[in-house]
Order: structure tokens, then sequence, then C-alpha cells
């Protein structure tokens, strides 16, 4: 992604005053004090571990190689940059989930990365010079761009700054280059891995056929036991795991005993009744379909898998623990029907942004009196125009082409009709609707003899294969350079997941508490400042 990672550390000291003279009536107060320092020293010890293992102690050791926490650290805070582009907070609670997956996938790519630069030194490979010159040309360019951001629209106080700390554009470049090649050398070499891996792979003719009429997507729902692999202690998943097997146990007995059985009715219960006790404890999810590569790998095996209706159980991933329900499954040709669409005009009647149960009363009346007056004869683009409270009235309240993926409620309603014809007044959100149908495309079933649906057929083969063969590569390379979780990285772990919790907690509030602390960022280096600042 190009972007350089900003790391700001804080640091919380305790400030006690001394004690005076002793004497025997301060005795509690003097021990007290003495309490206190003990604390905050502890506290302090906590956030220096917490320190330590973000700034510059080895996460993992990959063979003779090591990973920093702060490069899995720049890498989570690149993921979390990119999805606040696209409006997604990931530190936020309900985001939490998606964060976890994205640090564990930090730690993949970071092992991954270093296994392939291993083994490209081994073999003795070679970057080429020509590729590796465009590269850092992108990387520099990129990490000027990221430094001219900080200024905003301010384009003289960036130049200026640029002139005072290195004298021209050009020298600021070059003072980048030496800092930024080494890891664009590590990426090359690790890419050029990647090539050859992604060269041994062939699919035929014959393959692809097969793979088209192959189990393609997978529609289930899942109850989860969740777990957090970075605070919970081994004693407290082995716990977990017994209360997944024993609802398993509990599930495959009940479905034997009722063909009628309701997975869903009886997850969503079971996670609200463990949520009830433990806030967060358990989840139920209806997934819809999803194709291989969607979900974590241990999830996707399983769902694959297993027969259409069956409950499996329960299968551990980074997440917990899950039992699955396998609602149905499709072939890959499936995934390249293309459905039937159709294109409409609506007249949309809000609620409005008052009571919500008057304003749907109201906007039923008006959608029925509406609804009469297209009866007998109101045109529909003349009962947009009148009625509709939805922008697109404005240009006649067209709905292009949609299928009822996402859109279900609207295409249901023109179910039956014929172009031209519109449908009863329906309930969408927080509206009322009349749909009129302009027209339909109906469905068509993919064929491998159409050139374009065979080509993207045969990439998408060739690229699960491609991370199949990728994937069985580290598997081999970990046997070969093998991977090892950093010490000072399973101390840190330790403490924070015990003692150093409450230490941590309590050195806190005393700072909230007393006022007696501060908080200190370093600065980040190597960016312009303006030259007032300096």
């Amino acid at each position: 992604m190009g972007k350089e990672s900003r790391i700001r550390q804080e640091r919380k000291e305790g400030l006690v005053e001394k004690p005076g003279a002793y004497h025997k009536d301060r005795f509690p107060i003097v021990m007290r004090v003495i309490a206190l320092v003990l604390i905050v020293a502890l506290a302090t010890w906590g956030s220096l571990f917490a320190i330590k293992s973000v700034t510059g102690t080895i996460a993992y050791q990959v063979g003779t190689g090591k990973i920093l926490q702060s490069d899995i650290t720049a890498r989570v805070q690149n993921y979390i940059d990119m999805y606040k582009q696209y409006g997604m907070d990931l530190t936020a609670a309900e985001n939490a989930s998606t964060l976890k997956s994205v640090h564990q996938d930090a730690i993949d790519s970071s092992i991954e990365q270093e296994l392939f630069i291993q083994y490209a030194k081994s073999k003795n490979m070679t970057i080429d010079p020509a590729k590796l010159k465009t590269a850092l040309d992108t990387e520099v360019e990129s990490a000027v761009a990221q430094s001219q951001q900080q200024f905003g629209t301010d384009t003289k106080g960036f130049n200026d700054a640029v002139i005072a700390q290195y004298g021209s554009l050009d020298k600021f470049k070059a003072a980048l280059r030496p800092q930024i090649q080494p890891y664009v050398e590590r990426q090359q070499l690790a890419d050029a891995v990647t090539a050859e891996i992604n060269a041994s792979v062939t699919v035929s003719d014959a393959d692809v056929r097969t793979y088209f009429a192959s189990q393609g997507r997978v529609n289930a729902d899942h109850l989860l036991i969740n777990i957090d692999a970075a605070n919970d202690s081994s004693s407290t998943i082995a716990a977990k795991k017994k209360v997944a097997q024993a609802i398993y146990d509990e599930v495959v007995k009940q479905k034997a005993e009722n063909a009628t059985f309701d997975f869903a009715k009886y997850a969503q219960e079971k996670a609200a009744e463990l949520n009830k006790k433990t806030l967060g404890y358990a989840t139920y999810e209806a997934l819809g379909f999803f194709t291989k590569g969607q979900m974590v790998k241990e999830f996707e095996t399983a769902a694959f898998a297993a027969k259409t209706g069956d409950i499996v159980g329960p299968i551990q991933t980074s997440f917990g623990f899950h039992i699955i329900h396998k609602i149905a499954q499709e072939p890959v040709s499936a995934i390249y029907d293309t459905a039937e669409t159709a294109k409409a005009a609506h007249i949309v009647l809000g609620f409005g942004t008052g009571d919500q149960t008057a304003g749907a009363k109201a906007a039923e009346t008006l959608a029925n009196k509406v609804y009469a007056e297209l009866q007998k004869g109101l045109s529909f683009k003349a009962a947009i125009t009148k009625y509709s409270t939805d922008a697109d009235a404005k240009t006649g309240g067209i709905l292009d082409y949609f299928s009822n993926v996402g859109d279900e409620t609207r295409f249901t309603a023109l179910s039956g009709l014929k172009t031209g014809q519109y449908s009863k007044p329906f309930v969408d959100g927080s509206s009322y609707e009349i749909v009129q149908l302009l027209d339909r495309k109906p469905f068509v079933k993919s064929t491998l003899s159409d050139k374009t649906t065979y080509d993207t057929v045969k990439t998408a083969l060739e690229d699960e294969r491609k991370a199949d063969a990728k994937t069985a590569m580290v598997t081999k390379l970990k046997v070969q350079f093998p991977v090892r979780e950093g010490q000072w990285s399973r101390i840190t772990q330790w403490y924070s997941r015990g003692i150093g919790k409450v230490f941590g907690s309590i050195g806190r509030w005393i700072v909230k508490a007393t006022g007696k602390g501060t908080t200190t960022t370093p600065p980040v280096t190597g960016v312009p400042t303006t030259p007032s600042a300096q």
C-alpha cells in the first residue's frame, strides 16, 4: 500500500511525593505511600514491557531471520488506514473481530515474506536491477506524497520545510532512497519466489471443465463460541471447547429426535442464553452463500466437506469454536450464471422523521390513495412527480437493472407483472412503495462455450491453484526455516494476560485520580517540519 507507518508510544510515570520524617501517628500514611509507589512502579514496569514489545522486540524468529513487532504493527496500521478511506473504523468496538482477523493476516504475511526471502537467498536468487529501480522510484514518490499530505493544501509550507531541512526536493528524495531500498529489495525477493510458484501451476481444458461442475459455493449458518487468543488462557480455551462440544452433542441429539429441528432458532436462543451470563461469549450468524477463500481455511474446509443439511463441529479457528450448519451448495457454474434482472420506476412514500408508528399509518393511507388514483387513470410518471418523497423523483424515480440479490423486496413486488404494470403498495424499510415494471432481462445459464466465461473460469482455477501452491510452499519452508515466537513476546503475553492487567488498571486509575503522572509522545522523525519548528 506504500504507506509509511507512524508508531506513537505513550509513556506514563507515577510521581509520588517523598514522605516526611517518621512519626508513629503517620505510619499508616507512610505505608499507603509506599504501597502507592510499589503499585505505580509495577504498573510502569508493565507499560515498559508494552513499549519494548511494540518498538524493537522480536515477535517471531524465522530460521536465521527475525520479524519485529513494529513491522507487524506497521502492517496492521496500513490496513486500518486503508479501511478508514472507505469509511470503516477498524478500531471501533463493533469491528473488533475484523481487526483481529487483520492482525492475524499481518502476522501470516510477515512470516510468509520472511520465509520466501530466506528461500530466495538459499537459492541465490537475484533482483532485476531495472525492476528494483522502478519499484524504488514509486515508493520514494509515495513517501514524498505522504509527507506533503501532512501539510494539507499548504504547498509552499511543504516546499519551505524541505528546502530548510534538505536543501532541495531532489536531496529529500535522495535521503529517502537508502531508508526505503531494503524494504523494496525484500519485497522483490519475495515476489520472485511467488513468481516461481505461479510458473509451476498449469491448468488444462479438462481441468476447467471438471472445476466448472464442482462445488463452487456454500450457504451456511453457524454458532460460534468466541475465544480471544491474545488474552484467554489455555484453561479458558479448553473450557470453551468443552462448552462447544456439549452444545454440538445436544444439537445432534435434538436433530436425531426431531425431523423438523430448526438450527437457526436453537443457535440464536443458545447464544442469547450464554451471552446473558457472559457478554460476548457466543455469536450466531447466517452467512449466506460464500466461495472458497472468503472464510478462514479450517471453517471453509469443514463447510465444503459437509453434506447439505449436515451440522458439523466443533471446528476451531482463530475466532473460536464453530458449530456449522450447511444449508445448501451450488456448483462453480452457478457463480457465473446471469441472474434475472428488472428495470423499474417507483413511488416512495416515506414515514417521515417524527413518530414512526403514526408516520407509517399516514404513509399507508397515502399509498392506498395513490394506488386508487393510478387505477383511475393517473399516469405513473405524474404520480411520481406529485407524491414521491424520494430524491430520485426529480429524475423519474428510475431503478436501473437489479436482481433479487440485495433488493429482494422490490424484486418480489415485480413478480408476475408485465411491462408497464405496477404493484400494490408494500413496505420497504421506512416507507411505502409502489413499483412499475419497465423492462426485464431473463436468467441466463452460464456455459463454457462462451469464450469470456471460459477464460474467466480458467483464471479463477489458476488463481485457486496458485494460492494452494503458495500455502504448500509456506508449509514446506516452515520445516526448512523453523518459525518460533520471540522470547520477549512470550514474556509480554504472559504478563499482559495475568498480573499486568491488574497493575496496569490500578496504575492508570492512580494517574487519573491524583493527576500525578505524565504522558509524552515522542516526535516522529524523518518528516519535514516547518522551519519555525526547528
